[in-house]
Parts: C-alpha cells; structure tokens; sequence
C-alpha cells in the first residue's frame, strides 16, 4: 500500500501541468494571430458599398447596421467585400466591427482659394450644335455655366468665365491660371439615337479631374454614361492647368434636348459638377 501511495501524483501537480498547457494554448494562439489579416467584418452603422475605395467612388448598395461581410481585399482603411447574396463593393472601415479611426478632412472648405475658369461652348456667331426644335449649343452651355458660376461662388471658391455673355471668343484665348479649367458643350451628330455624358481630357495630369467629375455626374443626373476618353481638343490642349471638356448630353437627340431644356434638370447637372469638383479637391 505504502509502495502505491509513492507512485501517485498529487492532484494540485496535475491541476498545475493543465493549467500551464491553457497557458501554453493562449499564448501560442495570441501570437500566431497577431499580423494576421481580417477575414469578416459587420456594419455598425448605416453605409454604402461602393466602387472603388474612397468616397469620391459612387455608392451601388445601401447596407444597414449589422449586416455582415467577407472580406476579399483592402487598400488602407477601405475594404473590399461580399455578402451571402454576393454584393460586392468597398466600404469604410470605420463603419464596421473592425475599430478603425476615420479620416480627418483637414480643410473644412475644399473651394477656399480655389480658382476655377469656365468656358461655355462656342457663342455669338458660332452657335455651335442645333436640334431640329430650335435649341442652340451656345445658349444651352451660358446658360449651365451661369448656373455653376453662382453655385461655385457661394461654395467660397473664384470664378472666372471665358464668356459670360453671347459673345465669340477664339479658341487660343480660352485659358487663364485657374485651379480647374471646365469647358462645357453638348454634342450632336446627324442620327438622333445617340446620347449621353462624355467626359474628355487631353493628358495625363487632365485625367484625375475627369475621373472624378465623371463619377459625380454620371452617379447624380439621368444622362447615360459614355466613359472618360483621351481626346485632342485645343481648349484642354493649351492648358497647364487640370481641364476636362465635358459633353452633357447631345442636342441631336430628342431625351437629352429636353433635359437640356429643363431648368431642374441644369440645376441637378451644375450641382453634380460642384460635388465633383469639392471631391476632387478634398482628394
């Protein structure tokens, strides 16, 4: 008995052997995680999936608080994810489970000291595009200018106008030093079926501006989407500065004219243009 009793290990050495194998677990746990990259993430407020990873990028799904995704990439701070349903699109990742501190926008107005030069199409004696109806380019982009022009200068930013009346201006003395240069006109063409928001730039130090102001308007008004395209248009050829010639629908088509036409509508398309353009100088 005396014999057995030695051969038997006492209950506080086995507790103590358990106890140092969890630790072990932990710990072994605890450092073979750090590093590791997060695979899940859920909401903890109201957003929206996006196309591309800031918020200049338009919004394509709204998401609720506690709705939950798979994480497939990251780029810094915004996350690229997938639900059940297989939605897909970039979201903030402060507004999920993940803790991570938001943004700061250091300037609180993006347009102070900012100098933007626009240029309505054409005017005077070169009238530009004509539908069938009557509408004339010319008036159509003083028209949608004057409007920027009002809404841009109560932004805090600087305006400055190739033309602010029905005047011809040769295209060599369309320029200025400006911040953003914006040349607006409509397109045509013989068929009415096409129609349509294009957006053009030259080089490419032109083409972030077009990006940008592309994505806020194609995201805001009903114009059907054409792209952004490189093109060799002197108005955005003889600039420094940024520049984009934008083509806000065609006046040959008979849904893009009435638009054109409608007071409402220019007042959504110069507002899409100063979104834009306050994206585009915060980022």
């Amino acid at each position: 008995m005396s014999r057995q009793r030695k051969l038997k290990t006492p209950v506080y050495i086995v507790i103590a052997l358990i106890a140092g194998i969890i630790v072990a677990l932990l710990l072994f746990n605890l450092f073979t995680s750090r590093g590791e990259e997060p695979k899940r993430l859920s909401m903890i407020e109201n957003s929206s999936l996006r196309t591309g990873p800031q918020a200049i990028y338009p919004a394509i799904y709204a998401v609720e608080k506690g709705d939950r995704f798979d994480i497939i990439d990251h780029q810094k701070k915004w996350y690229y994810v997938k639900d059940k349903e297989g939605r897909k699109g970039w979201i903030a990742g402060w507004h999920t489970t993940l803790d991570i501190e938001q943004d700061k926008v250091v300037q609180k107005n993006p347009f102070k000291g900012k100098t933007i030069l626009l240029d309505p199409g054409h005017g005077g004696s070169d009238q530009g595009a004509s539908s069938s109806t009557g509408t004339l380019e010319k008036e159509v982009t003083l028209q949608t200018a004057l409007i920027l022009r009002d809404k841009l200068k109560a932004e805090g930013a600087t305006v400055l106008m190739t033309r602010d009346t029905d005047d011809y201006v040769k295209l060599k003395d369309r320029k200025g030093v400006a911040d953003a240069f914006i040349s607006i006109h409509s397109d045509a063409l013989k068929e009415s079926s096409p129609h349509g928001l294009t957006v053009y730039y030259y080089n490419e130090s032109q083409k972030s501006l077009a990006d940008t102001l592309h994505r806020s308007i194609s995201d805001k008004t009903l114009l059907s989407d054409r792209g952004v395209r490189q093109a060799n248009f002197q108005v955005i050829r003889q600039t420094k500065i940024p520049a984009v010639l934008l083509e806000l629908g065609y006046i040959s088509n008979p849904t893009d004219e009435t638009m054109m036409n409608d007071k409402v509508y220019r007042q959504l398309v110069t507002t899409s243009i100063v979104d834009g353009l306050r994206n585009y100088f915060l980022y």
